[in-house]
């Protein structure tokens, strides 16, 4: 076991050092052989070459290889010796040996450490090398970021909330350079009663929030008020003392939101105006129908009559028949009235002239007006005659219970029927109208 353990040693540092020391025997005895073989310095200077021998071994090895071959040289320059050799001469030779190892050792250990730091600087060097480039390329890629996003800036704050970085982006947003802002407050881009305090919990919010934006004020050079959006993030270290600030001009949204408010609210009314057009197209369609001819009798009448109430949606419509004795109910549709007037009252409550009466809110009035008796809860009333031939005549009366009042459109319409019904109904007004019928 041990000799399994003597050749195979247990770590990477015992084989170095094993083998250190095998070169230093291998290179002492090959001097020797040689000196032996040609007879260098057999005269004089019979140390030189082991001398050579020692300080290679310290220079490849280090100091312990050194000292084996200092031992091995003793030796075998005493062994291999034709002349007598005293022990001083051999120990000076060895303190001489000894001396040589150190010095190389020392040398070569200082050259070793020198190369190592030369390799560690480099390395260094390239890092920093490295950092500077990847520094520059984000600064381009960041400028070039900032071109493509006008409203957008970025800048950099420590936790005391002054200014440390201003970039181009800030100065473009704000109006001021870096030479005059860097150093300052960051209250100071900030509208008028932002307080460091604030800043300060501004900076120190919790990790889950700090992404979160925030609408606030800013301020820029010319004093001139921006509403922003702000987030603010902790740098990673080594530089978590610092905070980017990205602050987001929402100046061109607000007037983008608004320009799409009002570009709404047109849309809806130009679909009210082209929904309510197509109603009243539908309107005109039905109340124009060749197919309902009044003339045809008493029921195309009637289809008409509510075809106009459901075009006007009133609640109640009649066609009346005002006599020089009484008045009739010609048609009706929807509400109907209680009773007709008694004999004599249609004088009071003509439309001879040929106009439109109208009364919006006021039953009081409408019972003064219309021709008939209508329940106690109609309130509105439009009244448009329709043909009249001496004290005879016929006219629609309108109502609604709610208040209803009427526009030209429905005018429109309630004329275009009496103009249908005229030719019909003026070819029924009899001769004497006594025959009233409630």
């Amino acid at each position: 076991m041990w000799v399994t353990h003597l050749l195979s040693p247990p770590t990477t540092e015992e084989h170095d050092r094993r083998r250190a020391h095998l070169f230093a025997l291998l290179l002492v005895a090959v001097v020797a052989t040689a000196k032996h073989v040609t007879g260098l310095t057999d005269g004089s200077k019979t140390y030189t070459v082991y001398m050579l021998a020692i300080a290679v071994s310290a220079l490849m090895g280090g100091f312990a290889p050194a000292c084996v071959a200092v031992m091995a040289s003793v030796l075998l320059a005493g062994a291999y010796s034709h002349t007598a050799i005293g022990s001083a001469e051999l120990l000076l030779f060895a303190l001489e040996g000894l001396a040589m190892a150190a010095v190389v050792a020392a040398v070569s250990s200082r050259v070793r450490e020198a190369a190592a730091q030369v390799g560690t600087l480099e390395a260094a060097s390239d890092e920093l090398r490295g950092q500077a480039r990847r520094g520059h390329l984000t600064h381009n890629a960041l400028q070039h970021l900032e071109e493509m996003a006008p409203d957008v800036a970025v800048f950099v704050v420590n936790a005391q909330g002054l200014i440390v970085e201003w970039s181009s982006s800030a100065e473009r947003m704000y109006g001021r350079t870096a030479e005059q802002i860097v150093g300052s407050s960051v209250t100071a881009i900030f509208s008028d009663g932002v307080a460091t305090t604030d800043v300060q919990a501004l900076l120190t919010a919790t990790p889950q929030t700090d992404r979160t934006p925030r609408p606030t004020v800013h301020r820029r050079s010319d004093g001139t008020r921006v509403h922003v959006e702000l987030e603010v993030k902790p740098c990673r270290p080594p530089f978590s003392e610092l905070f980017t600030i990205a602050v987001h001009d929402m100046s061109r949204q607000r007037e983008s939101d608004a320009f799409r408010e009002a570009a709404l609210r047109a849309q809806a009314a130009l679909q009210k105006a082209a929904d309510d057009a197509q109603s009243q197209l539908a309107s005109l369609e039905s109340l124009t129908d060749p197919s309902v001819n009044p003339g045809a009798g008493s029921a195309a009448i009637g289809e008409l009559v509510e075809r106009l109430r459901a075009s006007l949606r009133a609640d109640g419509i009649a066609l009346v028949h005002l006599g020089r004795t009484g008045t009739r109910v010609v048609s009706g549709a929807g509400l109907r009235p209680t009773q007709v007037r008694a004999p004599g009252a249609a004088a009071t409550t003509g439309t001879a002239d040929g106009r439109v009466a109208l009364v919006h809110n006021d039953a009081a009035r409408v019972a003064q007006l219309s021709a008939l008796a209508w329940p106690p809860t109609v309130s509105s009333i439009m009244v448009v005659p329709v043909c009249h031939t001496g004290q005879a005549g016929f006219r629609l009366e309108v109502v609604n219970e709610r208040r209803a009042p009427a526009t030209e459109w429905d005018l429109a319409l309630a004329r275009i029927v009496a103009d249908r019904l005229t030719p019909a109904i003026a070819r029924q007004i009899p001769a004497d109208s006594g025959d009233a019928v409630a």
